[in-house]
């Protein structure tokens, strides 16, 4: 019995290469691709794929925004991310928001191929990068926590050059109603209500 897998990509040659390698699989079959958000939930909602390949960047569009998507219409979807990516930042967000699965672009075939085996097993599945990554977190031990995560913080210094919601979701890779909402975290956590004072209060603190 194969897996059926939907890969989502915005780069053509990526999802042919990656379409093209796991036909010499007989335990998956690609039953759908796509390159935006909006096709990759119609495709999902229309073939059910056993897991789904998903890249963080999708264009001008984010993969957690689809992978919020997704989950948000299946609560048990299977999604393993498949990223150039290997900021600490983007597989904290991503696994926290339900992604059973992390690997990069670069890891060798095998690596991919176990971790979608993995993942349509039900079970979490880490390239090596990444499991040293988290790894190396661990280790590291208690330690006080920033007040504003290193998003946030690039967001606010966006902010206090003058950036729009819309250039700053392009830069963090979010949404434009995921940047209000993050803002507005940012806000409360600065015990603030503006962008002006939110610039003034993390400049006093030292944060940006």
């Amino acid at each position: 019995m194969s897996h059926s897998i939907l890969i989502v990509d915005d780069h053509p040659i990526v999802r042919q290469g990656l379409k093209s390698l796991l036909s010499n699989y007989d335990a998956f079959e690609v039953v759908a691709e796509a390159g935006t958000i909006g096709d990759a939930i119609d495709r999902y909602a229309e073939m059910r794929p056993d897991v789904a390949l998903v890249d963080i960047k999708l264009g001008s569009e984010s993969g957690l925004d689809l992978l919020d998507a997704i989950l948000e219409r299946d609560p048990g979807a299977r999604v393993l991310i498949v990223s150039s990516f290997d900021d600490p930042e983007f597989i904290d967000r991503s696994l926290k928001a339900g992604a059973l699965g992390y690997v990069l672009k670069a890891d060798s075939p095998s690596v991919l191929v176990t971790a979608i085996e993995t993942v349509a097993a039900g079970r979490p599945a880490l390239g090596p990068d990444i499991a040293a990554h988290l790894v190396d977190h661990l280790v590291a031990g208690p330690h006080e926590e920033p007040i504003l995560e290193p998003v946030e913080r690039r967001m606010l210094e966006m902010v206090a050059a003058g950036a729009s919601n819309v250039q700053i979701a392009s830069a963090v890779f979010m949404s434009d109603t995921s940047v209000k909402r993050r803002l507005r975290t940012v806000f409360g956590k600065l015990g603030v209500e503006s962008r002006t004072e939110a610039v003034a209060e993390a400049a006093r603190r030292g944060l940006i």
